[in-house]
């Protein structure tokens, strides 16, 4: 393959300079380095990107060495993390060849196995995504079709979709985000690939989907991404027990204004509202043989929650919190009046309130009342 190189200097403002520190030491140390992905994708595209993935022909271990705040992490993927905060890191990965250990599912287990800047191209996932930057020379370097594609607002897969998503059926959700997310139209053979292979979905660890719902619903176009998982079959091997309601959709929408508007978001508000509906219909059925509302409450909560991480992890933090913003909801729907500064007090009482709000704004238009209540009780 002869690549494309295309000459282009990125606004400076643009760049990570902890990600040009890493690059610059890596340079130095002889090897060969580049920006990769979703960053150089879109940096092209004038948007400023929020994370800045390297490759190199580095061995993970030697990149390791190199920096005294690193470490190395994965077993399917080998990687190293340079670590400048605690919640700051760039992943720096080894080229990849073609060489891979797969489960008899066709799932990739082990791709360990390293080769050069060529072979990297064509492990990666769709053209635009497989976009290389040369820090050093100003350069894009284009094997696949990337910039081609970028420029169509298109999204193709490198190699046969049908083998590529059975190799890695993450991939099919991460198409769908980059729809909605770049305003590109799938590819045809994408598409149909997706719709015939969606179950595949089911044989991901439920702890991987957990990063990746976050991904796919903390942005602004969140709402249409649901819509899309949805048309293609791929939402009911996340959420099985989640259905389309106004109260989602008021959600997803609210999500992204908050998002636009640089105001916190929090998994546990989402997740809470695509697991009420589910939650409200156990708890009418265990109430029938539960005298106690709290136990019934508990009880249906539970099992809601346990069904849903066996398709995706939730962390235990997540669901605690989850469990408090539902059950406050009956206290807050009672709006007694000795209880009031108790409730505003509660850590939990913001999200619960929240989450009262967009209720009566869609499934229960009942609770106006109740929520005009609550935004007094504020001022």
């Amino acid at each position: 393959m002869k690549p494309i190189r295309q000459s282009i200097e990125f606004d400076k403002k643009f760049l990570d300079k902890d990600a040009l520190k890493v690059v610059n030491t890596i340079h130095k140390a002889g090897f060969e380095v580049y920006l990769v992905g979703g960053c150089v994708r879109d940096l092209l595209l004038g948007l400023e990107p929020k994370d800045f993935d390297i490759a190199t022909n580095a061995k993970p271990e030697q990149v390791h060495k190199l920096f005294k705040r690193s470490r190395l992490i994965g077993r399917r993927f080998r990687l190293v993390h340079v670590m400048f905060s605690a919640r700051k890191f760039i992943e720096v990965a080894t080229f990849r060849s073609g060489q891979v250990q797969t489960a008899k599912s066709g799932v990739i287990v082990r791709d360990n196995c390293y080769g050069n800047l060529e072979d990297d191209v064509v492990r990666r996932d769709f053209n635009i995504n497989a976009l290389y930057y040369d820090i050093h020379k100003h350069e894009v370097i284009d094997y696949v079709g990337g910039l081609k594609d970028l420029e169509a607002r298109e999204i193709h897969i490198i190699g046969e979709a049908k083998l590529r998503f059975s190799e890695d059926p993450v991939r099919m959700i991460r198409a769908v985000r980059f729809g909605e997310k770049l305003g590109a139209e799938l590819s045809d053979e994408v598409k149909n690939c997706i719709l015939d292979q969606a179950s595949l979905l089911s044989n991901i660890s439920p702890a991987r989907l957990y990063e990746e719902c976050i991904k796919l619903f903390h942005n602004e176009y969140g709402f249409e991404v649901y819509e899309q998982l949805e048309k293609y079959g791929l939402l009911k091997h996340l959420f099985k027990q989640t259905h389309k309601n106004d109260f989602i959709k008021k959600a997803l929408l609210n999500t992204a204004t908050r998002i636009k508007q640089n105001k916190p978001v929090t998994p546990v508000f989402l997740f809470a509202v695509f697991l009420w509906q589910a939650q409200n219909e156990r708890f009418v059925m265990i109430k029938k043989k539960q005298r106690s509302f709290y136990l019934a409450m508990t009880q249906a909560s539970e099992e809601v929650i346990i069904n849903q991480i066996k398709q995706v992890s939730l962390p235990k933090w997540l669901t605690a919190r989850i469990k408090d913003i539902w059950i406050m909801q009956s206290k807050l729907e009672k709006m007694h009046p000795k209880k009031v500064d108790d409730l505003l007090q509660n850590p939990r009482f913001r999200m619960a309130y929240d989450f009262l709000l967009l209720r009566s704004q869609s499934i229960n238009p009942e609770l106006k009342d109740v929520a005009k209540f609550w935004t007094k009780a504020q001022q």
